[in-house]
Formats: C-alpha cells, structure tokens, sequence
C-alpha cells in the first residue's frame, strides 16, 4: 500500500506547453527508469478543434539517447468532437516495460492542438523515500 505518493514517486514536467500545431510529433525529455520499474505520462491538452487526433506515446530503450529505442505498442489517443478533448487529459501508464530509458512524445493530426505541457511520474521505485525532481519547486504532505 502506498502511503504517501509524494514519498513513493518522482515527478517531472518533460514536455513544456505549446501551441496549436498539426501534423508533427512533440517529443519530451528523457526519464531515467533506472531505480524504478514504472512510469506514467500525463499530457495535457488545451484547445483541441474539431477531428483533430491527438496520440500520447511512450518511447522507450536502454540506450541514454534512445538511440535503440521503440514506441511501446499501447499508446492513448482521441479524436476530438467540438468539445470532447478540450482542457482535457491522456494518461499512458509504461508498466515494468524493461528498458532504462523513456520518453514521452505527443503526435498531432488532422486539425489544430494545444498542448498545455506533458508530466511524467516516476514509480514503484526500489528505494524509498524519493527525492523529487528540480522541476517541484514545492511539496508538503498534510496527513490528518
């Protein structure tokens, strides 16, 4: 059971927030899974038009450049209606995949997408407590 989520992940902003686009593939920062098994991507979506495709997709190898890697074969994705994904949420969570490094890319098709920026959280790590990442520049944790 985890007690605390703070004390028992890592969390990273590896994707900063970027304009309507289409067509292209945003590509985060690398995480190191060295310590953990786990790692979970949540991208965050702004103003998404109408039958854009927007696909969150986990990058994954042993290599610190990802010069081997691969795409994981599950990735999240929807296809927006006038309001379906707007200020909304895709989460890929990369169980135990067995690769060292990864990362998190965001592919936009078809029509224009926001996107507000992409988190990566680091768990089910070997040692704990964790340190977290320079990206927090504050935590606490209220226990009642």
């Amino acid at each position: 059971m985890i007690e605390s989520l703070l004390k028992a992940s890592k969390t990273d902003k590896v994707l900063v927030a970027t304009a309507a686009g289409t067509d292209d593939t945003l590509s985060g920062d690398i995480l190191d899974l060295q310590d953990c098994d786990s790692v979970t991507g949540i991208a965050i979506l702004g103003d998404v038009t109408t039958t854009s495709v927007v696909t969150l997709k986990a990058y994954t190898g042993d290599e610190s450049a990802l010069g081997d890697g691969a795409y994981e074969t599950v990735n999240a994705t929807v296809t927006a209606d006038a309001t379906s994904a707007d200020n909304k949420l895709l989460i890929l969570d990369v169980v135990k995949s067995g690769k060292r490094y990864c990362r998190f890319d965001i592919v936009r098709a078809t029509a224009n997408a926001v996107v507000d920026g992409v988190v990566g959280i680091r768990y089910n790590f070997r040692t704990i407590p964790t340190t977290q990442s320079t990206d927090v520049v504050s935590s606490n944790i209220s226990v009642n």
